[in-house]
């Protein structure tokens, strides 16, 4: 008995696998669709952020037959824009500002956007420890940056693309607490954690993880030369981008298998708010962060997978915050009484800071690994408590987003043995291309740039 049990498993598995086999090439065969549930494209864009809604823009411009596969309902990614619903105002609490470059000011232009230049709300500025409340009156935040950016001189072509030299310079792979000692930057320390904002313990990261983020980009930025649209609304690119795109994006949507050969067309089988479809296409442009759990569904191979298994990562979380009991025009930064260079642990409030709505605050928090909702709100609260001395604090949150995961890495023996080199060469691979964040950084206009660059390659593929 115990024998014909076990024969009796085994065949049920075997079962099993054959119809799940079964049903996974069903799931591709174009005859099991409606006819308007199969999408014939010239290219599929994977990701409806910043990248991918520039991305699927410009090949349709460039006269490709495009479709976009976006699991938010929305496009934009962590252009994240909120409208008060008295005032009817906006407050943008995720990207705050571009580069003014020209593949910005051409694409806001593309969609009769003006933009101006960029100035930060600002006003009383307020330094203390977020974790007891203590007000540090002594402080003074270094923003001679003319060290640091000798340095990422050494490195030009780290500003659009992760090409490095070979070998990789030790510099580019100690942390970058080494780095400050080494090259005396002491005096920036604080600053450059504090526009590292997403990245999590900056002392500890790698340097070259450091210049990929706060690069010669941001400073040019900080100094003066960034725009921000003159309504003060980035969502108002991607709301019209989504009305071009129309049946063409596929929002609230996702890629749950694929076939991707060698030659011949990619399939996805993609989940939608009014059921499965399948796209055919020649070729895709991937723009979300190639993690194991997001790319799983990609039919990874073994080189595939195995690169994308070396990534970790940080959050990042962007909220507003109301009811705080703060004056109007007061920003409180978090720096630390009794941490190097007064740069705090995290997980922790990197700053509150006010919007062009009175009694609105911006709240910008980090930490090494993923929290809930929750968890932040319930930070912010207890800073906001010890901030005005007031136990009972019951700040409101209107609006709350996550941008994890935040700033992607590996390690650096991986970088050492080429790891973005492989990540590079993956390019056009099975029809496929890779842009977004992971890729370069995460700045708006340089990944603009970099999309841009990679276009012509994946027309001419196409």
């Amino acid at each position: 008995m115990k024998l014909l049990a076990i024969v009796c498993v085994s065949i049920g598995l075997s079962l099993a696998l054959i119809d799940r086999d079964a049903e996974n090439k069903s799931s591709f065969d174009p005859n099991n669709y409606e006819n308007n549930d199969v999408l014939r494209r010239d290219v599929a864009v994977i990701g409806g952020g910043a990248t991918g809604t520039y991305g699927v823009i410009k090949l349709k411009d460039a006269g490709k037959s495009v479709v976009l596969v976006e699991k938010a309902a929305i496009l934009g990614g962590h252009e994240d824009t909120y409208f008060d619903p008295v005032t009817g105002i906006s407050v943008d609490y995720g990207v705050q500002a571009y580069l003014n470059i020209s593949v910005v000011r051409d694409f806001f232009a593309r969609f009769d956007i003006p933009i101006i230049d960029y100035l930060f709300e600002g006003g009383t500025t307020v330094y203390a420890d977020f974790k007891t409340g203590e007000v540090l009156l002594g402080f003074t935040q270094g923003f001679n940056f003319s060290l640091y950016a000798a340095q990422l001189d050494k490195y030009p072509d780290l500003a659009w693309s992760w090409t490095l030299p070979s070998p990789v310079p030790e510099d580019l792979l100690i942390p970058f607490r080494d780095f400050v000692i080494k090259y005396s930057l002491q005096s920036v320390a604080y600053s450059v954690y504090a526009f590292c904002a997403g990245v999590s313990n900056v002392l500890d990261q790698l340097t070259v993880n450091i210049f990929k983020w706060f690069d010669k980009a941001y400073l040019v930025g900080i100094a003066g030369g960034n725009v921000a649209t003159a309504r003060r609304d980035n969502g108002e690119l991607f709301r019209k981008a989504l009305v071009e795109l129309g049946h063409n994006a596929l929002v609230s949507s996702t890629v749950i298998a694929a076939q991707r050969p060698a030659n011949g067309k990619v399939k996805l089988v993609v989940n939608t708010p009014t059921g499965t479809k399948l796209i055919i296409a020649s070729q895709i442009l991937i723009t979300i962060p190639p993690l194991l759990k997001n790319m799983d569904p990609f039919d990874l191979n073994s080189h595939e997978y195995d690169l994308f298994s070396k990534w970790s990562y940080s959050a990042y979380y962007t909220t507003l915050i109301n009811n705080t009991g703060f004056p109007n025009g007061y920003s409180y930064i978090n720096a630390g009484a009794n941490t190097l260079y007064h740069i705090p642990n995290l997980p922790a409030v990197y700053s509150i800071n006010p919007t062009r709505i009175d009694g609105l605050f911006y709240g910008w928090y980090g930490s090494a690994t993923e929290l809930t909702q929750s968890e932040v709100q319930s930070d912010i609260t207890a800073v906001v408590g010890r901030l005005t001395n007031n136990t009972q604090a019951h700040p409101g949150f209107p609006a709350f987003s996550s941008h994890t995961p935040c700033k992607l890495v590996v390690d650096a023996d991986a970088i050492a043995n080429g790891f973005y080199k492989e990540l590079y060469a993956l390019q056009g691979k099975r029809n496929t291309w890779y842009t977004g964040a992971a890729l370069l950084s995460h700045n708006s206009a340089g990944l603009w740039n970099f999309t841009q660059a990679l276009l012509p390659s994946i027309v001419a593929a196409v």
